[in-house]
């Protein structure tokens, strides 16, 4: 169970997507010890729950798993919305002013907590003690800054077709990624990059639902994984809601799904049976 970990990314407000899928990887055999969470918590509701606004709900869910052990990177809204002074000069964050504005109302004194936790890191080494995985949001360096076009860590996407990044610039730099995996987020699109050392070949698996019904073992000292468990909060037309279980110990990882069956979980339930379970591990 201590070598169990929770990994989920780009939950864009959807509180109760999360809620289910943490309600789920806990019926798996072995559950969970904690939760690391690649950023962007904020931004998009509309496209993850149909409606453009951040409820209390969502903020109180939040609030909830910060009861638990919860090890975050910020994302880039994470980022947008601590840095007001960059709405006028930075493009993407350019295009997002009025929800940013609408948001950081919201924040107000009581609930800005929420976000200065989340604000804490842009990159994360983990487990503390050996460290496996190096976890971001969008890349560890900038990625993409050239004389046309310049993205922070944070907003850099790395994509499937980013081999040349993933290999040389990752996989092939230790200033850049010192452990031999990383997790990632910021796309959407889950799946998982393989590097190997002998041949030098780097690969990318896209998602499928079989990836959901056994483990995936990372543990051939061959091989380098770069592992994206796609959005928990937002349903594309090819991918649905995901998240990763991740086994340290034994080596694995396996996605799980959110079927997006409506659960009308009390809250206070939903705190307990956090706390209480992982008071018993």
């Amino acid at each position: 169970m201590v070598n169990r970990h929770l990994v989920i990314s780009d939950i864009h407000e959807n509180h109760e997507a999360i809620v289910r899928l943490i309600l789920k990887a806990r019926k798996i055999p072995g559950g969970f010890r904690d939760i690391w969470f690649l950023g962007d918590f904020f931004g998009h509701s509309e496209d993850a729950v149909g409606k453009s606004r951040l409820t209390r709900s969502c903020l109180l869910t939040v609030t909830d798993l910060f009861q638990l052990p919860f090890y975050c990177v910020f994302g880039n809204w994470e980022y947008w919305l601590m840095h007001p002074e960059n709405d006028a000069i930075n493009e993407a964050q350019k295009n997002h002013k009025t929800a940013l504005e609408e948001r950081r109302e919201k924040l107000n004194s009581k609930s800005k907590i929420v976000s200065q936790r989340l604000m804490r890191k842009p990159i994360l080494e983990l487990p503390e003690k050996r460290p496996e995985f190096t976890l971001f949001h969008g890349c560890s360096f900038s990625c993409h800054d050239t004389a046309v076009y310049h993205a922070d860590p944070w907003e850099s996407y790395i994509n499937p077709h980013d081999m040349n990044i993933v290999t040389r610039n990752l996989f092939g730099n230790t200033d850049h990624l010192k452990t031999p995996h990383f997790l990632f987020g910021h796309t959407h699109i889950p799946g998982y990059f393989v590097y190997s050392k002998t041949s030098f070949v780097n690969m990318w698996r896209m998602f499928s639902p079989d990836m959901a019904e056994n483990p995936i073992y990372y543990g051939n000292e061959n091989q380098r994984y770069g592992i994206n468990p796609g959005s928990a909060g937002i349903n594309q037309k090819n991918f649905p809601r995901t998240a990763i279980i991740l086994d340290t110990k034994a080596k694995t990882f396996q996605y799980i799904i959110d079927d997006g069956n409506s659960t009308k979980t009390n809250r206070n339930f939903f705190l307990t049976s956090l706390l209480m379970r992982n008071r018993r591990r």
